[in-house]
């Protein structure tokens, strides 16, 4: 199958995560026929569809991931990159199926992956690297029956609005965030949905399409936003008046890491404020030039005060919180 032929057939894999679950919502409303992919111990369950398949492999080994590809055109990547080797496995099973002619990898990346001082801070991002150079090597030695496309999209900014990873806690009693230098350096962000989008827009277009987004990081946002900026339309959305604790970048960043390389108990909380930080510090796309958002057919910007809202009513929370602004 050449790679500049359209995509019928795509197999999901991490469809039960925070970003699969949504992933899997904007596919099931093209005309794709989507497969989960799903290890043998997954519990998961999923609505039944017309356009929807789940399939089990007995093991994530070569040969059953393998013959679990076979007649698939595309393989999304949505579940974590803790274990490498299984994204390594899926890849090389893409490779070996015959049929895949495009691959998205599981980069959705707060930072760009290639940037030197990530990879030195963040482990993670160094294995996102080996799956690219992995999926270039494939791609090479399939004389292009394979590609891919790697997508860099900033933080998720409506998970990350209420959780925590973003630095802002309005359920607290003041609600207070906590600002990394002068608050006002602009990053590029996205929602969920956005990031989705972009994904079905390179699979459902035309052959001309499928061949620009061809073996290319592409770069995209919901909107270029402050710290600052979010804070103060929580204040408005809300009713609340925030406490802001701004603090040194460099002191932060050096804090952390040191307490990611001793390990132990907070070493996991510290990793996820390295990548918060370097989101912030290294994230606007729109000076880049994978920037990408016409080629990925998207708006500029998603509303930021619609998009505040909305990840504030998806919570129990977050309604209370609502109900009692007055907004």
């Amino acid at each position: 199958m050449p790679s500049e032929t359209p995509i019928q057939n795509v197999t999901l894999v991490g469809a039960s995560g925070n970003l699969g679950s949504v992933l899997l919502s904007h596919l099931l409303k093209t005309n794709l026929h989507i497969t989960i992919l799903q290890r043998a111990s997954s519990k998961s369950t999923y609505l039944p569809h017309p356009n929807l398949t789940v399939t089990t492999v007995p093991s994530w080994s070569l040969p059953d991931v393998t013959e679990a590809l076979r007649g698939q055109h595309a393989v999304i990547a949505a579940f974590p990159l803790r274990d490498l080797q299984a994204h390594l496995t899926l890849a090389e099973a893409a490779y070996a199926s015959g049929t895949v002619a495009r691959f998205i990898p599981a980069d959705y990346g707060s930072v760009d992956a290639r940037s030197q001082r990530a990879r030195d801070l963040v482990p993670l991002f160094g294995k996102k690297v080996q799956v690219r150079e992995l999926l270039e090597k494939l791609s090479e030695n399939s004389a292009g029956r394979l590609s891919w496309t790697s997508l860099v999209n900033g933080h998720f900014f409506d998970w990350g609005l209420t959780n925590g990873f973003l630095h802002f806690y309005p359920f607290e009693n003041p609600p207070r965030a906590h600002i990394l230098g002068s608050g006002d350096e602009k990053s590029s962000q996205a929602t969920l949905a956005q990031v989705s989008k972009a994904v079905v827009s390179i699979l459902t277009g035309d052959a001309g399409h499928l061949e620009q987004t061809k073996n290319k990081v592409l770069m995209l946002q919901s909107f270029l936003v402050s710290q600052n900026d979010a804070v103060d339309m929580l204040e408005k959305v809300t009713g609340k008046k925030f406490e802001r604790e701004y603090v040194n970048t460099e002191d932060y960043i050096k804090e952390r890491k040191k307490v990611a390389d001793e390990g132990g108990e907070g070493a996991g909380d510290a990793i996820e404020d390295l990548v918060f930080a370097l989101g912030v510090v290294e994230g606007d796309w729109t000076k880049k030039e994978e920037y990408s958002m016409g080629l990925l057919g998207l708006e500029e910007e998603e509303d930021l005060e619609a998009v505040v809202r909305k990840a504030l009513e998806e919570s129990e929370e977050g309604r209370k919180l609502l109900a009692g602004s007055g907004n």
